[in-house]
């Protein structure tokens, strides 16, 4: 004849694998649930100045024009900031960037209604990356880099310490520029190139674990001037440091979504059908396929450190252009 307390110890034991199956249930269906909420987010922040602001603003047209709806974006600006006043400004806790957010399924810039703070920016929420630049004068002197580079490292570290960190390696000044720190370079536009490259090697050297991504801007840029739809001596610029507003911008764009979005999307940007009526140099189906393979070989070649420029000879294939979006100057999409 059975025993009876084995009998009830069973039968306990059956309950508590049923209790605790059901609660093992019940976990993943809620962070299933807050996944589709919003976990799944992937949220961006960079720390920069007007040269990140370039980079940065076709990336919502971008996403929207790819079908992107998971991916948050934050810019801070002042403009001219080098990693020194970043520090400064943040000891003196001020107030002084203009705040741009690009909210996922939105997929367009809201600038904030006041300026903010960088520890403001870092309290927003969790950022997933973290992007950091040089002043654009400063960006082929590695002596300039320190010790204010590392001091912002901490900073962030203490802020958002699951952050992964980027880097965003911009781009030589045009051949006729007239900015006034191009003289540090003799003037000359392959030289602070090499400069720039120069510094981030080093800086990569020194910092061997702690950038999890390195955004290539100035090999792209470098590379679409080595090409035939250059426009010396502006190279891309509309006043021989920032970008055009057209094709540099665009190219810019398509870079650092596939060096930072792409990874978390699976899904390159080429063949994107992302146009420009806006700058000097409009981004038709041929200067976006230009700048999309610019973009796509530099951020392979980005993963292995290699920053040489080379011409651009075999443009992307725009696979669906009568069904592009035309960004026009206030930033709009509109249908084709």
């Amino acid at each position: 004849m059975p025993n009876v307390q084995n009998i009830r110890t069973a039968a306990r034991n059956i309950l508590f694998v049923a209790a605790a199956t059901f609660a093992l249930i019940f976990i993943a269906a809620a962070t299933a649930a807050a996944r589709n909420r919003g976990g799944d987010t992937l949220r961006i922040l960079a720390i920069g100045n007007s040269f990140s602001d370039d980079a940065m603003e076709y990336l919502p047209a971008l996403l929207d024009n790819l079908g992107v709806e998971n991916v948050s974006l934050a810019r801070l600006f002042v403009p001219g900031c080098s990693l020194e006043r970043h520090m400064r400004m943040y000891r003196d806790d001020e107030a002084a960037y203009q705040y741009y957010r690009s909210e996922a399924g939105r997929n367009r810039w809201v600038r904030a209604a006041h300026a903010v703070s960088l520890r403001e920016a870092l309290r927003d929420g969790e950022w997933d990356i973290v992007v950091m630049q040089q002043a654009s004068g400063f960006s082929g002197r590695y002596e300039s880099y320190q010790p204010h580079l590392d001091s912002l490292i901490a900073v962030v570290r203490r802020a958002q310490p699951h952050a992964r960190l980027a880097w965003h390696m911009t781009w030589a000044y045009s051949s006729g520029s007239n900015h006034a720190q191009f003289a540090d370079y003799g003037r000359d536009r392959t030289q602070m190139y090499n400069a720039i490259c120069g510094a981030v090697r080093q800086m990569l050297a020194e910092h061997p674990d702690t950038f999890r991504y390195l955004i290539p801007s100035g090999p792209v840029i470098e590379s679409l001037r080595l090409s035939e739809v250059n426009n010396p001596p502006m190279d891309f610029t509309r006043d021989g440091y920032h970008m055009d507003f057209g094709a540099g911008r665009y190219a810019l764009a398509c870079t650092w979504y596939e060096v930072l979005i792409r990874p978390f999307t699976h899904r390159s940007m080429r063949g994107n059908t992302l146009l420009s009526t806006w700058g000097d140099m409009k981004v038709d189906t041929r200067m976006a396929s230009y700048c999309q393979q610019a973009a796509w070989r530099a951020a392979r070649d980005s993963h292995r450190k290699v920053f040489g420029a080379r011409a651009v000879t075999r443009p992307a294939r725009i696979r669906d252009a009568a069904h592009a979006d035309v960004v026009s100057q206030d930033m709009t999409i509109q249908e084709k």
